[in-house]
């Protein structure tokens, strides 16, 4: 069966031998005729069978990718333009010159066609050759006129020639040039001064042009700094040698030709290494930023990315070039091996790309910060709740916590959920080949015989029962005791008319939606802190400043003894903060001492192992707290006492592998007044 091809080259032979690019219709279908009738092919059978129409048919084909133009009449096509006919014929002349690279460039006079003004391009060498270099040659081929200056002819050459043709017969011109003794001599004599100490170098150059002329093309198409120089020098001295001459023979016009071709040549693939040179930097840049924090970045952060002046990459590179080098690092090197860059896909439905061997040193490290501020978020949540008289759901049930620890996880954090797949972190182990304390780390995030990944809330080590613990030991004392917390609201509902957003909550379940919404309407303001102590105080028994207990008269009312309350829970904050400025001073920070006793009595160099000793400590603490009789929350203990406390944990057995330990000693002290000061805060 015939094709567009089979068409298109019977009508490359016809315009060859009529010698125009116009053709009409009823011509080209006479000489198909005849060109059928004279080979023997059996793929244009069908095309003998019914010239006329699939003639027709081809034509429009070739029309609709822009290689011919079809001008019809009537629905019937009259003529055809062959837009590449004039190309082709000039590209006919270029294959001849590389058998024979001593004919001259072309111009109108050796083609033996008049091609109309329309069908050439001018060109001033001088100012748009170089920007005709960097043309697209996925663009149809035209036929360009170069123009010279200095009275230097012109030349015809088709855009496909444009690439390397032009340089290579450019370079052979120069060949013939230096073939001649007294013109070698001469150019050495040129180029000596502008070569000095660098000799050898230049001798070796033009002896390369002679012998070697696929190495000197090279040096036209990829210059380095001195075949930069040694093109440019020499372009500059043939074409002054020979711009004066008023009577210039042919091979003058050559070397004149060669010399301005072969100058620009130069400069337009200099500025190509220049700019790859760049881009390999920028890219390098690039590469380099991967491997800083936060190492996971999504592609439009790889865009942003800037340099230490804060100027976008994306100035000295393509985001094609980002593309390419992403998809040469997610290339794996082999089928049980990672590639140096992996891309996850998040719940958030964006991809982060991330250096393999961060990723087990970004979960180990933000998975830690994560669970303290998960720890927080949960204590801090519970203790307001249960001031109101609530307990979330979340708090009470296993399955309810976990699914809102695996959902705040999937909203904050979503690419380090992206990272949390059994597949991924199993290969970084391996190839990393973890040893240890890191060992152990990772390993606790499997459940090996699912092949899985082990529920957030383990992956966090978030104990709901312990969070739940420590969230109590935060409130106020007659909150910490059912009973008393029942009693206390109580009279509030008796004295003060108010009550909790729980009181509410619970008695709308009870009464249902419309009493519910009575209540509310006629529910007090909520109520305040000072309103609250004034009913604690008042049913408060604790030990004064001076070591007797302090009890409410009978003639004291609600008001008076909440105020009394109110300045007991000041005092035992004020005695608190003096004992803390005992080890801080005055201004200093609690926490900023906190952390220098650890570096005094943490013996441990790995970051993951010392923060988590430090929790352990700080657990112990909180638990000890947690043990101690309610009244002394708001009995302020003295600096002995509080040595006593520490000295009695300090020889747990679970400290022998801490020898410094008066530092930790003193860490203990402090920490217990860091707690004691957030019972009344």
């Amino acid at each position: 069966m015939s094709t567009v091809d089979d068409v298109l080259r019977i009508l490359q032979t016809y315009t060859r031998r009529a010698k125009t690019a116009q053709v009409e219709f009823s011509q080209l279908l006479t000489f198909t005729t005849r060109y059928l009738e004279k080979v023997d092919n059996d793929d244009l059978r069908d095309l003998e069978d019914n010239t006329e129409n699939l003639l027709a048919a081809r034509l429009l084909e070739l029309e609709k990718s822009g290689r011919v133009a079809v001008h019809s009449t009537g629905g019937k096509i009259v003529s055809i333009d062959y837009r590449e006919f004039y190309p082709s014929l000039v590209s006919g002349h270029y294959q001849k010159m590389h058998d024979r690279p001593l004919l001259p460039f072309p111009d109108e006079s050796m083609i033996g066609v008049t091609i109309p003004a329309d069908a050439v391009f001018p060109v001033d060498v001088r100012t748009d050759f170089v920007s005709w270099l960097a043309r697209s040659q996925d663009e149809p081929p035209v036929v360009v006129r170069l123009m010279f200056p200095d009275g230097v002819k012109s030349i015809l050459a088709g855009s496909q020639q444009f690439p390397r043709t032009l340089a290579e017969l450019s370079v052979q011109k120069i060949r013939a040039y230096l073939r001649s003794e007294k013109n070698v001599s001469y150019i050495r004599s040129k180029l000596g001064g502008a070569f000095r100490n660098r000799e050898s170098m230049l001798k070796e150059m033009l002896q390369r042009i002679l012998t070697t002329p696929d190495s000197a093309i090279r040096s036209v198409m990829e210059p380095d700094d001195f075949s930069f120089h040694f093109w440019t020098t020499l372009s500059s001295v043939l074409i002054k040698d020979i711009a004066p001459k008023k009577d210039k023979l042919q091979e003058d016009h050559d070397y004149a030709q060669a010399a301005y071709l072969l100058g620009y040549y130069n400069v337009h693939h200099k500025a190509i290494v220049q700019r790859r040179r760049e881009t390999e930097m920028a890219v390098q840049m690039l590469d380099n930023r991967l491997s800083k924090e936060p190492y996971a970045f999504t592609i439009s952060d790889i865009y942003n990315f800037t340099d230490a002046k804060g100027v976008l990459l994306t100035k000295r590179y393509t985001t094609q070039d980002i593309h390419d080098y992403l998809a040469e690092r997610l290339r794996p090197g082999s089928a049980n091996e990672l590639a140096p860059v992996v891309r996850v896909k998040g719940p958030d439905g964006k991809d982060y790309y991330i250096r393999k061997e961060f990723v087990l040193k970004v979960l180990i490290e933000r998975l830690f910060d994560i669970s303290r501020e998960f720890a927080d978020h949960y204590v801090d949540t519970w203790v307001g709740a249960m001031k109101e008289d609530r307990r979330p759901t979340e708090m009470t049930d296993d399955a309810t916590f976990s699914q809102d620890v695996q959902t705040r996880m999937t909203e904050r954090y979503p690419m380090i959920c992206a990272l949390l797949r059994f597949d991924l972190l199993y290969l970084c182990a391996g190839e990393q080949k973890l040893m240890g304390e890191a060992a152990a780390e990772i390993n606790r995030l499997f459940d090996r015989e699912a092949r899985a990944i082990r529920p957030m809330h383990q992956i966090l080590q978030l104990d709901r029962k312990k969070l739940a613990d420590d969230a109590r030991l935060l409130l106020p004392f007659w909150q910490a005791f059912p009973w008393l917390n029942a009693f206390v609201r109580f009279l509030q509902r008796v004295f003060l008319g108010t009550r909790t957003p729980g009181q509410i909550e619970r008695s709308r379940r009870k009464k249902g939606p419309r009493k519910a919404a009575r209540i509310l309407s006629s529910t007090a303001a909520p109520v305040t802190e000072d309103r609250q102590d004034s009913t604690v105080m008042q049913l408060g028994d604790a030990r004064g400043a001076d070591g007797g207990r302090t009890a409410p008269s009978r003639d004291s009312t609600p008001t008076s003894g909440g105020a009394t309350r109110k300045v007991q829970a000041q005092e035992f904050r004020r005695r608190i903060e003096e004992l803390q400025k005992g080890y801080v001073g005055d201004g200093g920070s609690v926490d900023a001492k906190l952390e220098e006793l650890i570096e005094r009595w943490n013996p441990l160099l790995d970051p993951v192992a010392k923060s988590n000793l430090v929790e352990d400590v700080n657990s112990l603490v909180r638990d000890f707290l947690r043990r101690m009789k309610v009244g002394f929350r708001l009995i302020p203990p003295d600096r002995a006492r509080i040595q006593g406390f520490a000295e009695k944990l300090s020889q747990s057995d679970v400290f022998n592998q801490i020898r410094r330990k008066d530092a930790l000693k003193t860490y203990l002290e402090l920490y217990m007044l860091k707690i004691l000061g957030k019972i009344n805060g």
